[in-house]
């Protein structure tokens, strides 16, 4: 059989980054001699027309998509222009969003045939090879109703699992917008919050990956130009030995990159947090959530704003960035309770974001609303980007969540300015990269390249790309110029020669 894997678009207010589930599906499909190949809409122009392209000419038994719940509109709309093009093909569809509301996605969309619940890549495997759909443990599917099988046992042994195709996706797109490259080293969380599905997902024991393998995929990654990487782990830090066990055979090896993590600030402390940094680490994520210890402990964070505090201190004097998450519209909101996040949020002295509560499918918040005092306001998916107010609490609605994303940007606004004037950010660099990757982006979103067919190059092809990019697009020459002299350089942009005509193509 042939799978095609479709990785769907999502706003690039995110940034773009390759799909762990999607490169594991595709890893195990093709260790096992399955044919199958990915179309990638996040880094490309997303059009019926390409679509229809890609099925006539590979003919797949099998389209695969994966989503959360912000992109489930639109991935559920590739899948239906799937079927209009070839009603015989097996259309399935995976991710967090899918697997907490099995039943609904398959009676508001009869165009998708199988929802993969949890882990998916031993699940892709049983479909593939023609098991009774009856006997797949971990999906649901129309038979006489909806039928929805039984749960399907987490993956025991992850160092069983090939390191995911990445070569399968456009890599020389993503390192043109300098993209990170998203790595785990295990999966599963420990902690229960109501607004988050991690433990759900991926269990409440974490299972551990191999080190000596995990740096082997680091050196992989590194050899494709990633320079970035970030682990995924729901919280890297929990296990100490794995960490310092990780950071140990990153320097044993003398690699030199920087990576991030995802982590909570009562499970560090200041041995670990140096280790850490020695092996490259130069920025983490922490979930603070709330300024308020009431809220935080309505939503089972288990965790005090002073252990909070603390964990930022030893962060910054490890030399390493933090980034403090808060999530506002949380159960118990209200207007006092957001002037404390803003406040804690200005105390903590590093950089901070607020996202606005979503309750996606499968979280606490969601299935006991009416327990937490939350009114959902709308089941409109596309509305739950985390950016706009989609419920309400008795203290706080969407007018009150405006009010404070508002003074969020603007306090903002004034750090970046302070970081300006103290010297730690020069505006002119940081407005000059901006600008290089809006153009970098426009290029790559509105597939410009694949557009412009055969150049004259007149021994000059990189000259004449750039000319020919200034004519159509918005930016200077000179700024056209020096992007493409580097991705060239890079060897992310090639062109084959035929006579005096060049066509170029990302590599």
């Amino acid at each position: 059989m042939k799978t095609l894997l479709i990785n769907p678009p999502y706003s690039f207010a995110e940034v773009p980054i390759i799909p762990m589930g999607l490169a594991y599906i595709a890893a195990v499909l093709e260790r096992d001699g399955n044919d199958v190949q990915i179309l990638d809409l996040l880094v490309s122009q997303h059009t019926e027309e390409k679509i229809r392209n890609k099925i006539e000419e590979y003919q797949p038994d099998i389209i695969g998509i994966t989503c959360v719940t912000m992109n489930y509109p639109i991935a559920s709309d590739i899948l239906r222009t799937c079927k209009n093009i070839n009603k015989d093909v097996t259309t399935i569809i995976g991710g967090p969003h899918v697997t907490f509301c099995p039943e609904q996605t398959l009676n508001e969309a009869p165009w998708i045939d199988i929802v993969v619940r949890g882990e998916g890549e031993r699940t892709i495997i049983d479909i593939v090879n023609g098991k009774s759909l009856d006997f797949v443990d971990g999906i649901a599917f129309r038979s006489n109703g909806i039928r929805i099988t039984a749960e399907r046992e987490l993956i025991e042994n992850l160092d069983d699992l090939p390191f995911p195709a990445r070569h399968l996706f456009p890599l020389s797109k993503y390192l043109a917008l300098d993209c990170h490259c998203s790595l785990v080293t295990g999966r599963g969380c420990p902690f229960n919050c109501i607004f988050c599905v991690g433990s759900k997902m991926g269990g409440r024991r974490v299972r551990f990956r191999n080190i000596k393998l995990i740096v082997d995929e680091i050196e992989l990654a590194l050899s494709y130009g990633f320079k970035n990487m970030n682990m995924e782990d729901d919280l890297l830090t929990l296990n100490h030995r794995h960490v310092f066990t990780f950071c140990d055979e990153i320097m044993a090896r003398g690699l030199q990159f920087n990576w991030s993590i995802f982590s909570r600030a009562d499970t560090v402390n200041a041995e670990l947090l140096h280790r850490m940094r020695q092996a490259g680490c130069n920025w983490m994520l922490y979930g603070v959530e709330s300024g308020s210890q009431k809220i935080l402990d309505t939503v089972k964070k288990k965790i005090t704003l002073d252990k909070i505090r603390e964990g930022v201190q030893l962060a910054k004097e490890a030399d390493i960035k933090v980034m403090a998450s808060f999530i506002i519209g949380l159960p118990g909101e209200t207007r006092e309770t957001l002037r404390e996040s803003i406040q804690f949020a200005v105390e903590l002295n590093t950089t901070w974001g607020f996202n606005v509560l979503s309750p996606f499918p499968g979280t606490e918040v969601r299935e006991n609303a009416q327990d937490y005092g939350i009114d959902i306001l709308t089941d409109d998916w596309t509305q739950y980007d985390a950016n706009r107010a989609v419920t309400r609490t008795s203290g706080a609605g969407p007018d009150e969540i405006a009010d404070a994303l508002r003074e969020y940007h603007e306090g903002l606004a004034r750090f970046v300015a302070d970081m300006e004037r103290s010297g730690e950010m020069d505006r002119q660099q940081t407005q000059r990269s901006m600008n290089d990757l809006q153009c970098a982006s426009d290029l790559i979103l509105g597939d410009v390249i694949e557009k412009l067919g055969p150049i004259e190059a007149n021994g000059e092809p990189l000259a004449k790309l750039a000319d020919k990019l200034a004519e159509v697009m918005t930016y200077p020459l000179p700024q056209v110029r020096e992007n493409v002299d580097k991705w060239a350089s890079n060897g992310l942009l090639k062109y084959d020669l035929n006579g005096n005509y060049a066509l170029w193509r990302w590599a």
